[in-house]
């Protein structure tokens, strides 16, 4: 369940951040990618691989295991080493629904959004900037700012 993978991240929090020194209290998030793309359960690659397509076709930098059935507790561990912001997972349960967990690393809050939605949260709600479009992160970042 889900309670086993907050622990993992708890832990590996805690270790990375005594990586990286006294005084870290949230993780450098580093990574020039922004999304790992994960599953749980087997045979699972061509679901990563579409999730990633969808991100791709975005511009969105987006990343994930090229191995068969890797385990997502070292995704995690990869994730949060690399510094990537989001991971997207999706189970056997959400395959079929069309649906996938969006979680973030960095504020630790865990979502469930409907595949076709992916792209347009990443974007609008977590501020995930598309390749090549910089300039208008800047004008989001003061949109942002007028909107709280």
């Amino acid at each position: 369940g889900s309670v086993g993978i907050e622990r993992v991240f708890t832990l590996m929090e805690a270790r990375l951040m005594a990586k990286q020194g006294e005084g870290a209290t949230t993780l450098k998030m580093k990574a020039n990618v922004d999304v790992l793309v994960a599953t749980v359960g087997d045979d699972m690659m061509v679901h990563r691989m579409g999730v990633a397509r969808l991100l791709w076709d975005a511009n969105i930098k987006a990343e994930f295991n090229q191995q068969e059935n890797p385990k997502l507790k070292y995704e995690i561990t990869s994730a949060l080493e690399q510094g990537i912001p989001y991971m997207v997972i999706v189970g056997s349960e959400e395959a079929a629904n069309g649906t996938c967990k969006l979680k973030s690393l960095l504020d630790r809050t865990e979502e469930t959004v409907v595949l076709t939605d992916l792209v347009r949260v990443l974007k609008r709600d977590k501020g995930v900037i598309p390749v090549g479009c910089e300039f208008a992160a800047e004008l989001m970042a003061s949109e942002q700012q007028d909107a709280k």
